[in-house]
């Protein structure tokens, strides 16, 4: 009965977790760092579910063969098991830092935990470190097990640390602190209840609850989020601009507030020179070097192509500049890998004045034409030189 009910509940899981894939393919989105580790976890969680249960349906089979069989099973879900949490740990450093580049610098280091396990794994073969097998080829936990255990909790802590750090520097919005701060704590109740009890059938359950959770908050993302930047999408902007505007108007929130556009400067001619994959990347490295301009709270939107409009709440107009030249200079002193472009915008900034802009399109209209002013302004300079 207890080995019918932990097959159950490891194909429900499974079913769940391959619906999760097939729901998740996106042959568009496949260079992106965080739908690779995505997937990459997804697929680690299905091969650990299936080991998981030979593992169960071989315990305590008699005969060599079955004993082999419940090794090499017993081997790779050792092996595979701190697999899933580091490809977790590395997608929330990817979505709290924006950073693909340094995220994936960290691979090796993060890599070390699991290459350790994985080579105690191997060694357990002999030294039954983590697990061995009766006389009576039944599965048994070993005296370093809890050493296993710890190397997928440290992924799970390490991540729950930084998603905190991070959420109490208000640099990451509400929506995906939720998602990757409840990811860890349902496994991780339900490893610890698990290894306290053996026998208990929680933990894929509890991964799968939290997969969903992932999920639901990537689907969230893909309607709030431009796909390529990470930028808050036109959508959105829509939105947010339209509620500022009449909480101003209506005396709701009657808070001036100010913004400006942003438009990269020969963005075509880094197209034509050096292919579209340079270009994404030119607009990737566009997005976080304005967003390590500006403040949590304030607001960051692809407006169009290579155009960015950015939101504040401040009513300065001095302030506003200064924002505005904190943001060029951080252009300035940006050089790109291989310097094979340089990067740098024309910016049109105001503060929202409702005797001027009767309404969040007429805003944005406004910054746009200052922008092209100022665009304008950089051809005529050239065009002297």
């Amino acid at each position: 009965m207890e080995m019918l009910l932990r097959l159950n509940i490891n194909i429900f899981s499974l079913l769940f977790v391959s619906v999760l894939v097939i729901g998740s393919i996106n042959k568009s989105e496949r260079h992106f760092l965080d739908y690779r580790l995505f997937m990459f976890m997804l697929g680690m969680i299905v091969f650990e579910i299936v080991t998981d249960t030979a593992m169960w349906l071989l315990d305590g089979v008699p005969g060599r063969f079955g004993r082999n069989l419940l090794l090499v099973s017993s081997l790779a879900y050792y092996m595979g098991h701190p697999i899933a949490p580091m490809c977790y740990c590395l997608y929330a450093m990817n979505q709290i830092t924006g950073n693909p580049r340094k995220v994936r610098a960290l691979v090796p280091l993060f890599a070390i935990p699991a290459i350790i396990s994985a080579v105690i794994s191997l060694a357990t073969l002999r030294t039954g470190w983590y697990f061995y097998l009766d006389s009576a080829n039944a599965y048994r936990h070993g005296p370093l097990f809890p050493i296993f255990s710890l190397a997928s909790y440290l992924y799970l802590f390490v991540a729950f640390v930084c998603i905190m750090i991070f959420a109490q520097r208000k640099a990451i919005d509400r929506r995906t602190f939720i998602g990757l701060a409840f990811f860890p704590l349902p496994p991780a109740i339900a490893g610890a209840l698990q290894i306290r009890y053996f026998g208990l059938v929680l933990i894929w359950p509890a991964m799968v609850l939290s997969l969903l959770v992932i999920y639901i908050s990537i689907q969230q993302r893909k309607i709030t989020r431009d796909y390529l930047t990470g930028a808050s999408s036109r959508r959105s902007l829509d939105e947010y601009l339209t509620s500022k505007v009449g909480d101003f108007v209506s005396r709701t929130n009657p808070r001036r507030f100010s913004g400006f556009l942003a438009d990269v400067d020969d963005f075509k001619t880094i197209n034509d020179s050096f292919g579209h994959a340079v270009g994404d990347e030119a607009l990737i490295e566009t997005v976080r070097l304005i967003r390590e301009s500006l403040r949590s709270e304030d607001f960051l939107s692809r407006y169009a192509g290579d155009e960015f409009v950015v939101i504040l709440p401040m009513s300065s107009a001095e302030q506003l500049a200064q924002v505005v030249e904190r943001v060029r200079s951080h252009f300035a002193a940006y050089v790109p890998a291989g310097g094979r472009y340089r990067l740098s915008l024309s910016i049109g900034s105001a503060v929202f004045d409702p005797d001027i802009d009767e309404n969040a399109e007429k805003f944005v209209e406004r910054l746009d034409a200052l922008m092209y002013r100022e665009k304008e302004a950089k051809k005529g300079v050239r065009g002297e030189g």
